[in-house]
C-alpha cells in the first residue's frame, strides 16, 4: 500500500503542468504595473501644476521688470520736461534783462541829453534878463514820459505764458494715464482697470492708448482672471497692430491660453512672438518659453 506521502510530487507536478502556480506572480505583476501607471499619473498633474505656477510667475516678474523700466521712463520724462521748464524760464528771462539794460541806456541818455541841453542854454543867455532862463528850463523835459509803456507789455506777456501750461497740464490725456496707472500700482486692478478703460474710450487714439490696453489686460492676469486678460490683449493686437506693445500683449497671452490650459494655443503664440519679433526682447523670453515646454 502506497503511503499518501508518495503522491504529493505527483500532485505537485500536475498543478505545475495546470499552471496553477504561474498565475500567482502573473496577477501580483498586473497590480505592480497599475500602481506605477497611477504614479506616473499623479506626477504629471503635478508637474502640468507646477509648469503653470511657473508661467504665473515668470510672467508676474516679467510685468514688474516692465513696470520698473515704465518708471523710470517716466521719471526720466517728467525730469526732462522740469529741464526744459528751466530752460524756457531763463530764455523769457534774459530778454527782459535785455529790455530792461536798454531802457536804463535810453532814459541815461536821455538825462545825459537834457545836461547837454542845458548847458548850451545857459551859456549863451547869460547876458539875458533871469525871465527867460526860467521859462527855457521846462521844455526838454518833455521826451521823458512815452519810456514808461514799454516796460509794462513784457512783464504780462511772460505773466500769460507761463499760466498756459499748468490749465492745459491739469486736463491732459498724460495725466489721465497718469491716475490710472498709479492705481495699478498701487494693487488696485480693478480700479486700474475702470480707469484705463475709461481713457481708451476718451482718447482712443492718443500714443498711451495701446499702452492702456495692455495694463488692461494684465491687471486681468493678477486678478487670475485669465479669460478676460487673453481678451484685453487680443483687442491690443487687433486694434493697434503698430504699437511697440504688441510683443508683450503676445506674451501675456499666452501666459494666459497657458493658464487656461490650452497648450497648443499658447505655443503658436509664442511662436508667432519668435516669427514676427526674432530681435526683440519678448522673442528672447518667447524662445525660453517654448524650451521649457518641450
Amino acid at each position: 500500500m502506497r503511503s499518501k506521502w508518495s503522491i504529493v510530487p505527483f500532485v505537485l507536478a500536475m498543478a505545475a503542468s495546470s499552471g496553477v502556480f504561474a498565475q500567482q506572480p502573473a496577477a501580483g505583476q498586473n497590480r505592480g504595473v497599475i500602481e506605477l501607471m497611477n504614479q506616473i499619473e499623479t506626477l504629471s498633474a503635478e508637474l502640468k501644476r507646477m509648469r503653470g505656477d511657473l508661467e504665473v510667475l515668470t510672467n508676474a516678474l516679467d510685468n514688474a521688470q516692465r513696470r520698473q523700466r515704465d518708471m523710470y521712463l517716466d521719471l526720466d520724462t517728467r525730469l526732462r520736461r522740469l529741464e526744459t521748464a528751466a530752460e524756457t524760464g531763463q530764455r523769457a528771462e534774459k530778454p527782459t534783462a535785455e529790455l530792461e539794460a536798454r531802457i536804463r541806456r535810453l532814459e541815461e541818455a536821455l538825462a545825459g541829453g537834457e545836461a547837454r541841453t542845458s548847458t548850451p542854454t545857459t551859456a549863451p543867455t547869460a547876458p539875458v534878463p533871469p525871465a527867460m532862463p526860467s521859462a527855457a528850463v521846462p521844455a526838454p523835459t518833455a521826451p521823458v514820459p512815452p519810456t514808461v509803456p514799454s516796460v509794462q507789455r513784457p512783464a504780462t506777456a511772460t505773466g500769460s505764458s507761463n499760466t498756459a501750461p499748468t490749465a492745459s497740464e491739469a486736463t491732459s490725456p498724460r495725466h489721465a494715464y497718469d491716475a490710472a496707472l498709479a492705481s495699478y500700482r498701487a494693487g488696485d486692478y480693478q480700479g486700474a482697470i475702470t480707469a484705463f478703460d475709461a481713457f481708451i474710450k476718451r482718447y482712443p487714439r492718443d500714443a498711451l492708448a495701446p499702452n492702456a490696453q495692455y495694463w488692461i489686460g494684465d491687471a486681468w492676469f493678477n486678478l487670475r482672471d485669465f479669460r478676460a486678460a487673453a481678451t484685453a490683449q487680443q483687442a491690443l493686437i487687433a486694434g493697434y497692430p503698430e504699437s511697440n506693445k504688441v510683443p508683450d500683449a503676445m506674451l501675456n497671452l499666452a501666459s494666459s491660453q497657458f493658464a487656461l490650459g490650452d497648450n497648443v494655443a499658447s505655443r503658436k503664440t509664442l511662436e508667432d512672438v519668435v516669427a514676427r519679433f526674432p530681435k526683440s526682447e519678448a522673442a528672447e523670453k518667447a524662445s525660453q518659453r517654448l524650451t521649457r515646454m518641450n
